[in-house]
């Protein structure tokens, strides 16, 4: 694969009808998918709802799904010098917010819906999710419902986790692209269409009550967790990549910069902002 063709995304988005042969002898998907895992939950959230959807496959697996993990590969080797940038911004506290999108009935198999978020820390990726729903949701509300209460929790832990550092920071924001969940979160009570879904998603609610978070709309052209929902195109794709700070590596892989522990004990200094660059180092190697 050293040699092969880059492509612009890690996935295509409408799936390819082909005739290919059937699975005979040894491939390597499983080491592979592995690898790409690897790489998710390490610096490349733009891989994410690519590799999950192969994990599904590890156990029944041909040629047709070994060649759509190599097309991963030929994304990842067409921006090899890509890594996830982290910036400090000046000003007194870090700001903390989430991304939360759902794709309805994505899957053909039992129409479980996939849900996606993206946690961000002053701009900045530091979580991210692509993940089946354990629940057959009956509208698009219920199921961005349910994946803002998957973000709810990574919003929560990552605000305890700035708590015990003391840094300061506003409530945080939960961003979501439906009316209709985002007005769930600020309505108490049974409503005629949401009165099945099951009180564990309803601590979303709760803790817009409690003020410990604040839910905002967001279009869905700027909605940064489609991209761990679906297969998209290559602007939309591109565009969500740049807002997750997936950029070229300035410095060499073995030299980048990691410059920012003082983060909020130098707010309001006159240094320039710091920059963390995680290399995709691997692909190096």
């Amino acid at each position: 694969m050293s040699d092969c063709n880059g492509c612009a995304t890690p996935e295509a988005t409408i799936p390819s009808t082909a005739t290919v042969a059937a699975a005979t002898g040894y491939l390597p998907y499983r080491e592979l998918v592995g690898a790409l895992q690897y790489l998710v939950s390490a610096s490349r959230p733009d891989i994410a709802h690519a590799t999950r959807h192969l994990g599904k496959f590890l156990a029944n697996y041909d040629h047709t799904h070994y060649a759509q993990a190599k097309r991963v590969l030929r994304y990842l080797k067409a921006i090899c010098d890509y890594g996830l940038v982290m910036t400090v911004e000046q000003g007194d506290g870090v700001r903390i917010s989430c991304y939360s999108d759902a794709d309805y009935a994505n899957d053909p198999e039992d129409r479980r819906s996939i849900s996606g978020y993206v946690t961000m820390l002053d701009g900045n990726v530091v979580s991210y999710a692509s993940r089946k729903q354990e629940i057959n949701a009956l509208s698009t509300c219920e199921a961005e419902y349910v994946t803002m209460a998957e973000a709810t929790k990574d919003l929560l832990w990552l605000a305890g986790l700035c708590n015990e550092l003391s840094w300061k920071h506003p409530v945080p924001l939960l961003l979501g692209d439906n009316q209709g969940a985002i007005a769930l979160t600020a309505k108490p009570g049974k409503h005629s269409k949401s009165k099945h879904i099951d009180n564990k998603y309803h601590m979303v609610r709760r803790n817009v009550e409690l003020q410990r978070l604040t839910t905002q709309h967001v279009g869905t052209e700027a909605m940064v967790a489609d991209v761990m929902t679906k297969a998209l195109s290559v602007v939309k794709f591109t565009r969500f990549r740049q807002a997750m700070k997936v950029l070229p590596i300035v410095a060499a892989p073995d030299t980048a910069t990691v410059d920012a522990a003082t983060r909020c004990s130098t707010a309001g200094s006159s240094t320039a902002p710091a920059t963390f660059t995680l290399p995709l180092s691997s692909l190096h190697t």
